[in-house]
């Protein structure tokens, strides 16, 4: 199982590959996070569904929506994650940020996503 970097990271060898599922997964997961659902010409369900939150407030309440939306969709996005627990709080020291804890059969994740305009 390989995976490219979603971002396009490159570093001495050239463009970033993730090998292995233990890096595969992660990165499977960051892509995910990264991409709204709409956004993958002829694919338009695929993605994360953060957008739905988007006007919404940041606190507790919000965050546990979140982690449920995030549960659903992402069984059926990635199959192949099993995940094993979530957390989704919202960033002490910055504004309209969650922080969103995975933990998945390769170990936990742990991304910072902002809410952007």
């Amino acid at each position: 199982m390989n995976e490219i970097d979603c971002l396009l990271r490159i570093n001495a060898g050239g463009l970033t590959l993730k090998s292995g599922a233990s890096e595969a997964l992660p990165a499977r997961l960051e892509e995910w996070l990264r991409t709204p659902i709409g956004s993958i010409y002829g694919l338009p369900e695929w993605g994360n569904p953060l957008v739905e939150f988007k006007h919404e407030p940041t606190n507790q309440l919000v965050a546990v929506f979140i982690e449920n939306r995030l549960i659903s969709k992402l069984r059926t996005d990635i199959p192949e994650i099993s995940l094993s627990g979530i957390r989704c709080t919202p960033a002490n020291d910055t504004i309209d940020m969650y922080v969103i804890t995975f933990q998945i059969q390769t170990g936990i994740v742990t991304i910072g996503l902002q809410k952007e305009d």
